[in-house]
């Protein structure tokens, strides 16, 4: 059995672990990947196929001009300046 490092893994995942969930995690996840490897012992052929399933696209029937309502939606905001919109920084740095 592969060992994992719950921390490592939370860690280069981004995600706040407390030492209480690493321990169920540690404790969990061999018994998950028992479980994966009997479903793949098991067999079956994987396809790839999906049927008759494809993009369906609808034709533009009215189009308008690039742009045309772009004066429309940056009088209406509330917060704009020389033709651009100000929005409230939303992107934190660690």
């Amino acid at each position: 059995m592969v060992e994992i490092d719950i921390a490592k893994l939370a860690y280069l995942a981004r995600i706040a672990v407390t030492d209480k969930e690493i321990e169920e995690l540690e404790r969990e996840i061999p018994e998950i990947i028992t479980f994966v490897d009997q479903i793949t012992e098991a067999g079956g052929e994987i396809t790839k196929e999906t049927g008759d399933h494809y993009n369906v696209l609808r034709e533009d029937e009215d189009p308008h001009a690039t742009g045309i309502h772009a004066k429309e939606m940056v009088d209406a905001m509330p917060d704009s300046k020389d033709g651009y919109l100000r929005v409230r920084k939303i992107i934190a740095q660690d």
